[in-house]
C-alpha cells in the first residue's frame, strides 16, 4: 500500500531528480514550448472499464525540458471535462452480468446493472501534472536520422474537480451529500482537489528543425471515489414517489412501522433519483476508485539552450 505521506513527496522527489539531470550536463539541452489537444474519459461506478466511453474534448499547454536524447521533464495543465450517465451504460452492463448470473440473483451484480439507480455526474476538471519522459530510441527535433521514437511517461499532478447533475453547474453533489457525508457513521466529506499518478505512453515525431509533434495516451491513478459522487451506499430508506403530488414515502422516524410522505428536496432527489432503494444498499463500489485518461496530441516548438549538439552520434544528420 503507497502511503500518502508518500504519494504527496512524490513530486519533490521528481523535481530533485530532473534537477541532478539539468545540473551533470551542459549539453544537448533543449526547452519545448507545446500546446496539446484531444480528449478526456473517466473510469468509476458508472462506467467501470470502458475505455473511451463518454469521452469530452480537452486541450492544455506544457514546458519541456530534454536532456540528451532519452529523457524529458515536463510540466503541464490538462483542462477538460469528465460525464457520465447510468442511461448509457445499464443495458452494456445488464448484459455482461447476465451472461454470468442469468437469474442476477448476487446483490453485487444487481447493482452493476444499473437501470434502476438513475445517477449521472459531470465536472470540470483542471490538471497540474510533473511527468518525466523516457524516449526508447536516441531522438532529438530536428534529427534526420532518427525522426520518430516511442516513450513512455509517469509522474505526480494535482486535479481540480465538482461534481454536478449534468447540465446543472450551479448544483453541487458534495454540497448536497448524496451519501450522508457529514452525517454520524457516515463518510466525511470530500474535497474538490486531490493527487493523481499518471503514466502512460506515446509516440514523437520531428517534423522540421524546430517542430515536434507527439501523440499519447496516459492513465491516471487516484486516490479518491468521488470523481462522479458515487461511492458506498444509500443512507435514507424510500419506498417510491408520486410525481403528481411531488412526495416521495419513507418510514416515520417517530414510528418506523408507519410510512409517511415528504416533500422532494434536492438531498433526497439526487441521492436515489428512482426513489427505490433501502438504507444500506449498495450505491457504489467504495473498494475500487475512480481514474481518468487524458489522450491525443501535442505539437511543440524547440528553443535550443546552447550550441553544441556534438554528444550526439547522429548529429550529422541533422539540420543545424
Amino acid at each position: 500500500m503507497i502511503k500518502k505521506n508518500n504519494i504527496q513527496n512524490l513530486p519533490w522527489g521528481l523535481l530533485f531528480i530532473s534537477l541532478f539531470f539539468v545540473n551533470t550536463s551542459t549539453q544537448a539541452q533543449t526547452l519545448d514550448f507545446g500546446v496539446f489537444g484531444g480528449g478526456v474519459y473517466y473510469l468509476g461506478d458508472i462506467n467501470p472499464d470502458l475505455h473511451f466511453a463518454s469521452s469530452q474534448f480537452a486541450f492544455g499547454g506544457l514546458v519541456r525540458y530534454n536532456y540528451r536524447d532519452r529523457w524529458g521533464f515536463r510540466g503541464g495543465i490538462n483542462i477538460g471535462k469528465l460525464k457520465a450517465d447510468d442511461a448509457d451504460f445499464y443495458q452494456i452492463d445488464a448484459f455482461r452480468y447476465y451472461a454470468i448470473d442469468p437469474d442476477l440473483q448476487d446483490p453485487d451484480i444487481v447493482y452493476y446493472a444499473s437501470s434502476n439507480r438513475g445517477l449521472n455526474f459531470e465536472t470540470d476538471l483542471t490538471e497540474i501534472s510533473f511527468l518525466v519522459e523516457l524516449n526508447f530510441f536516441p531522438y532529438f527535433v530536428g534529427s534526420k536520422k532518427n525522426t520518430w521514437t516511442p516513450y513512455i511517461f509517469a509522474g505526480a499532478a494535482m486535479y481540480l474537480y465538482n461534481p454536478h447533475p449534468i447540465g446543472q453547474p450551479e448544483i453541487s453533489f458534495r454540497e448536497l451529500g448524496t451519501e450522508g457525508q457529514g452525517f454520524t457513521d457516515h463518510p466525511p466529506p470530500y474535497g474538490n482537489t486531490a493527487f493523481a499518478i499518471p503514466f502512460g505512453i506515446g509516440m514523437k515525431f520531428s517534423l522540421g528543425k524546430n517542430v515536434g509533434l507527439g501523440l499519447e495516451w496516459g492513465m491516471r491513478k487516484t486516490f479518491n471515489d468521488y470523481i462522479d459522487d458515487i461511492s458506498s451506499t444509500y443512507y435514507m430508506d424510500l419506498y417510491g414517489f408520486n410525481a403528481e403530488k411531488g412526495v416521495y414515502y419513507t418510514p416515520d422516524r417517530a414510528n418506523p412501522s408507519m410510512i409517511i410522505s415528504q416533500p422532494i428536496t434536492d438531498e433526497v432527489y439526487y441521492s436515489d433519483p428512482t426513489f427505490s432503494h433501502k438504507k444500506g444498499e449498495k450505491r457504489g463500489n467504495e473498494y475500487n476508485n475512480d481514474w481518468y485518461s487524458f489522450y491525443g496530441v501535442t505539437l511543440t516548438f524547440k528553443i535550443n539552450l546552447n550550441k553544441d549538439d556534438g554528444c550526439r552520434d547522429f548529429s550529422r544528420d541533422s539540420y543545424y
